[in-house]
């Protein structure tokens, strides 16, 4: 019932904004414009962003199946690709801040966030592996200066503020806010093949002064990361099923339409079947994103790398490309030419095959995982052969699987 709840609750208070957002995503999408800023504070003050948040934050403090369903609708509702996205990382960014307690980065940062007035953003990846990192803190007074350069930023063009990962003189990594009106920030526009409307972006770091109150993270900054990626992948296997759901619906509604032989395409008993294998891509990832859902609620997942929430945004973005794919089979011209939102649907999923962990690395981290001895455990996830999901994933040392599935190559 929660699901459903969650869903007649975003169709009934943020159903029209959302449809506003997506009004103009086809136009913005052909020339690479992200979502105006005055729709996430828009949002932010009808509490979209809140529902997932802390009561502290002025939030709901919905539960991983209540927010995962309201995101699935979001997804289903917006036909801006981006936005569900865009949204996800902002309250993760804002969650995470407000997990640190510290007084100044809750009222300054992660406030503004929940209520839409500050657009954060992700500045992690840098074309290095995670011990090889190039952008540098140096210790300055009692905070940092940062020198660098940050890749792939979804968002980084509408954003007021970047959590951002450097390596310290001592090797760690310390990640921390910087904000995008410092002195020697310059935030360049990047033209991608995907994630148009998103507003990806550099970063170019010089000098730039961070104070301590701004330090989000001072030791084990890896930790955090992972932590952060962990629950990406879980936004990205909630939202996704949505806008798969839209595909499909309006597949299905071209088909009707059109006439082949005297009679429907819906009715040839080959385009019956591509849109059966839709219908089992929807179901399947849909089933996935259920199940990690409940598993965090369940107190189960490993905040680091979880293999259920792994598994389930691999399996998404597996069955997301597949559905598209068959959607363009079927449709022919119309998903070629005819309705723009395939073609932007395709070239976002293709994303999320470098999303939060890349799929071939997600495989070599969830391969290790269950490569494990089972042990008997009277854990309700677990039983005889399968994931020990109670045996936490190594930090200090990290197996070389494990230190790949965190390549900064993600968004």
């Amino acid at each position: 019932m929660r699901r459903e709840q969650a869903a007649e609750s975003v169709r009934a208070q943020w159903g029209e904004l959302l449809q506003e957002i997506g009004t103009s995503a086809a136009d913005r999408y052909s020339t690479g414009a992200a979502p105006p800023r005055e729709l996430f504070a828009a949002a932010g003050a009808a509490g979209l962003h809140g529902l997932f948040l802390p009561a502290a934050l002025g939030g709901r403090d919905a539960d991983a199946v209540t927010w995962g369903a309201a995101l699935e609708e979001i997804g289903y509702l917006c036909e801006d690709p981006a936005f569900p996205l865009l949204l996800s990382i902002h309250t993760s960014i804002a969650f995470l801040v407000a997990e640190t307690g510290v007084p100044r980065l809750v009222h300054s940062y992660a406030l503004p966030m929940a209520r839409g007035q500050c657009v954060p953003a992700l500045a992690f990846s840098e074309g290095t592996d995670l011990f090889s990192m190039r952008t540098r803190a140096t210790a300055s007074g009692s905070g940092f200066k940062l020198s660098g350069h940050k890749e792939f930023i979804t968002g980084g063009m509408i954003a007021d503020v970047f959590l951002t990962y450097a390596s310290t003189e001592r090797g760690d990594l310390v990640a921390c806010l910087v904000e995008a009106a410092d002195k020697g920030v310059e935030v360049t526009a990047t033209d991608g093949f995907g994630l148009r409307t998103a507003g990806p972006a550099q970063l170019t770091l010089t000098d730039v002064s961070v104070p301590a109150e701004r330090v989000v993270a001072l030791t084990d900054g890896l930790s955090n990361a992972q932590t952060f990626l962990n629950s990406r992948r879980l936004s990205i296997a909630s939202y996704v099923p949505g806008q798969m759901r839209m595909l499909l619906e309006r597949t299905v509604t071209q088909l009707h339409k059109r006439v082949r032989y005297g009679q429907s395409l819906m009715n040839l008993p080959n385009v019956q079947a591509a849109v059966g294998r839709m219908y089992v891509a929807l179901e399947t990832s849909r089933a996935m994103a259920h199940r990690a859902q409940e598993h965090l609620d369940r107190g189960a997942a490993h905040p680091v790398f979880d293999p259920v929430i792994s598994a389930a945004k691999h399996q998404v973005t597996e069955q997301a490309l597949a559905l598209a794919d068959e959607a363009f089979r079927v449709l022919g011209g119309h998903a070629y030419y005819g309705d723009p939102r395939y073609g932007m649907y395709l070239r976002d999923h293709f994303g999320l095959i470098a999303g939060a962990g890349t799929q071939d690395l997600l495989e070599i981290n969830l391969g290790l995982c269950a490569g494990r001895d089972p042990a008997p455990t009277s854990h309700p996830d677990t039983h005889k052969g399968s994931i020990r999901h109670d045996t936490p994933v190594q930090r200090h040392p990290a197996t070389p699987g494990e230190l790949s599935a965190h390549r900064p190559d993600r968004r």
